[in-house]
């Protein structure tokens, strides 16, 4: 199928939006290769590779993960042009894969230029900001979006427009022995993903959990599903046992006035604006943009068009970072200051408002972090990916609505019931309750994580040797010993390798490389 300009366009739109929606739609994770993938092989006419390459990729890009001011591979960008590629050229999977990853590497550098040029605007807000001017900081919101959208759009279309003759005349112009090198490349590539995501949530005390969850799987053969769930009850049972969940410290229970100043109208007006956290995404500021946007009705609404209304403005376009999901605390706290401030300036000073945004962001982003992309994400995203790579249509559907039912809900707690709580939220949180919220969790995702390993990484050797006339196969020698036993040393090789220091692309490299040779020499196949 031939990828015409509109057709290009129109590819290069889908990766776009996918990406805008990170840092104007509250993050809700459509920019993963499991939904985007398959939107793009439905526009080409062949949502079936769409699938199996977005089930892949997804496996692939499991650990890669937007935390802080990193920038991780640009999913969108190699989810599209894998799609469009395999199916207009006629490639394989894996070849389709070994395209899309350094694709999505190179395409990081579109955000890199995003998140500086982001800067000018951000700095123009603050300008805004000393004449109270809403509309002007509006407009930088929404300009600085753009440009993020246009980071991945514009390379997308690029790419489409000028490479696909290039591809399709390498794909029937390479040996079968390089063909052969880098479809077992493509195969081994998910030890990548699951590597990353291993050094994530990994420690000495917790690490057990992998091999338990590695082994229903590579054993039993329970799947993804099967090990997820146990790994949920055995999260379940292990946070009872050290004591349960509670939203309450016991001195504090009973004890809270719900009572809060400002109105159920704005505090929902502030939920939805609070989608809006990581626009205009900058290096230096981060989301103060979107911040200070999913505040300012409220500050205008209080101080009244007054010098104070400036001040408020500015003073919230300082450095603010957090998981966008939790944002909700900081949100209903700095709102309940702001109030008493415009009640009464003595009572609360600007310091104090600052302080609470500087004590609660770095908590709550590993809170968040940990529940959302350490967890929530990988799971979701290793049932998805094995119903896509059944070919089955409901896995993207499936991940969107899972993820983004539990996006609303915790969104929308975190911010009523931190209104709830007022300036004691933390206070009056049980804290340990957290840490065992924290522990529960990253069971939950080194289970998966060994699910994944145990039931997608298909790593297997085609050797065949003879001793005194008996013929050995490797691989049934080798499954005698551990079932899936190449699988876990690949990942176990990617973990240990970033935990020495190694950088991700550095072990995407050597995948490359060395799963290439092996397979060409047909060690590995």
């Amino acid at each position: 199928m031939e990828i015409t300009v509109g057709l290009a366009l129109l590819l290069a739109l889908i990766a776009g939006f996918g990406y805008y929606s990170r840092r104007f739609m509250g993050a809700p994770f459509l920019e993963r290769a499991i939904i985007m993938a398959p939107l793009a092989g439905l526009v080409m006419g062949d949502l079936k590779t769409g699938l199996i390459i977005g089930g892949t990729l997804e496996l692939v890009f499991m650990g890669a993960t937007a935390i802080g001011g990193s920038v991780p591979p640009n999913i969108p960008v190699g989810a599209v042009l894998g799609t469009a590629f395999a199916i207009s050229a006629g490639l394989s999977v894996e070849e389709a894969i070994v395209i899309a990853v350094p694709a999505a590497l190179l395409g990081s550098l579109g955000e890199l230029l995003a998140k500086t040029v982001s800067t000018i605007f951000v700095n123009a807000a603050e300008k805004y900001a000393e004449k109270g001017n809403t509309t002007g900081i509006t407009a930088m919101v929404h300009l600085g979006n753009i440009a993020h959208g246009l980071s991945t759009a514009i390379p997308v279309f690029v790419a489409l427009v000028l490479g696909q003759d290039a591809v399709a005349a390498a794909s029937t112009a390479l040996p079968e022995a390089v063909r052969t090198g880098i479809s077992v490349a493509g195969k081994i590539l998910p030890a990548l993903g699951f590597g990353i995501l291993l050094s994530t949530l990994a420690s000495p005390s917790f690490i057990p959990w992998f091999f338990i969850g590695f082994s229903i799987a590579a054993y039993a053969g329970w799947g993804v599903l099967g090990v997820s769930l146990v790994g949920i009850m055995a999260a379940a049972f292990y946070v009872s046992q050290k004591g349960g969940l509670s939203l309450l410290s016991s001195k504090s229970k009973g004890k809270i006035d719900q009572f809060s100043v400002v109105p159920k109208k704005d505090q929902v007006k502030m939920f939805w604006r609070s989608f809006a956290l990581q626009s205009a995404f900058s290096f230096d500021r981060m989301q103060a943009l979107g911040f200070t946007w999913t505040l300012m009705p409220f500050l205008e609404k209080i101080y009244k068009g007054s010098k104070e209304f400036s001040a408020s403005l500015k003073r919230h376009l300082s450095f603010l970072n957090t998981n966008p999901w939790v944002v909700g605390p900081i949100v209903a706290i700095v709102a309940e200051l702001e109030s008493k401030r415009a009640e009464n300036p003595e009572e609360v000073d600007e310091q104090s408002i600052q302080a609470v945004k500087g004590s609660l962001m770095g908590p709550l982003a590993g809170i968040g972090d940990s529940m959302v992309q350490g967890t929530l994400v990988p799971i979701m995203g290793g049932v998805a990916s094995s119903l896509a790579l059944q070919g089955n249509p409901i896995a993207p559907v499936l991940f969107f609505l899972v993820v983004n039912v539990a996006h609303f809900w915790l969104r929308w707690n975190s911010l009523s019931i931190s209104f709830k709580f007022g300036t004691r939220f933390f206070e009056e949180m049980d804290q340990s309750s957290m840490s065992r919220l924290l522990e529960g969790a990253t069971i939950a995702g080194l289970m998966g994580v060994g699910g994944l390993v145990g039931t997608w990484l298909n790593i297997k050797t085609p050797v065949v040797y003879t001793i005194q006339d008996a013929s050995i196969t490797l691989q049934t020698m080798l499954d005698s010993i551990l079932p899936k036993l190449l699988p876990l040393l690949a990942t176990l090789g990617v973990y240990f390798g970033i935990k020495k220091g190694l950088k991700n692309t550095q072990v995407l490299l050597i995948i490359l490389i060395v799963g290439g040779v092996l397979g060409a020499l047909k060690i590995l196949g």
